[in-house]
């Protein structure tokens, strides 16, 4: 139990859990008063993978951070790391086909592709960067979504001008449903 006036802190792991807590008090210890700390850990939860947007945005506002830069602070967040791996993947692609022993296109010399690689591949050309931009959000997150695109071939430049407005799609979808969810709820963020 705490003292009167004390905040419990925040673990990431803890972001989750609160999403599925629709209680304002619950949300309202967690980002206590709304200061320069918890938009710096909205920022650091958009920023982990598997957190991302989806389970950042909607506690956050609900515990009466303002919406807007509560949307602004987990795009950036959730963007720079996408950015980061896209700068990074073909210097560490390089070096892992060296260190593997791989041909142009990262397949094992004299190996065929594995099912699971021609599988992705397939989807890939099915529904192509624009499809899996859209969707890896939501269904893988983005920072895996952004590896697939590019292991799969998406150019560097493609790939990072799809996540960005895919990204800024899915925050302002997120953004707009939770405070609309709050107001009808009668909980105005």
């Amino acid at each position: 139990m705490l003292a009167p006036g004390r905040t419990a802190p925040l673990a990431l792991w803890a972001l989750p859990s609160l999403a599925l807590v629709s209680l304002p008090s619950a949300g309202s210890e967690t980002f206590a008063g709304g200061g320069l700390l918890a938009y710096l850990l909205v920022f650091l939860a958009a920023a982990t993978p598997w957190l991302e947007i989806l389970l950042v945005i909607p506690p956050a506002v609900a515990a009466g951070l303002d919406p807007l830069l509560v949307a602004v602070v987990a795009l950036v967040g959730n963007l720079l790391p996408v950015w980061g791996i896209i700068l990074g993947y073909d210097g560490l692609r390089g070096r892992w086909r060296a260190w593997r022993g791989s041909d142009d296109k990262g397949n094992a010399r004299d190996e065929e592709p594995s099912k699971r690689r021609q599988r992705a591949e397939g989807l890939f050309r099915s529904y192509g960067l624009p499809g899996l931009a859209l969707a890896g959000p939501i269904l893988t997150g983005v920072h895996l979504a952004t590896v697939v695109a590019l292991a799969l071939g998406g150019r560097t430049r493609r790939v990072a001008i799809w996540m960005a407005a895919s990204l800024v799609l899915w925050t302002a979808i997120i953004t707009l449903v939770t405070v609309s969810g709050l107001s009808l709820a009668g909980l105005s963020p």
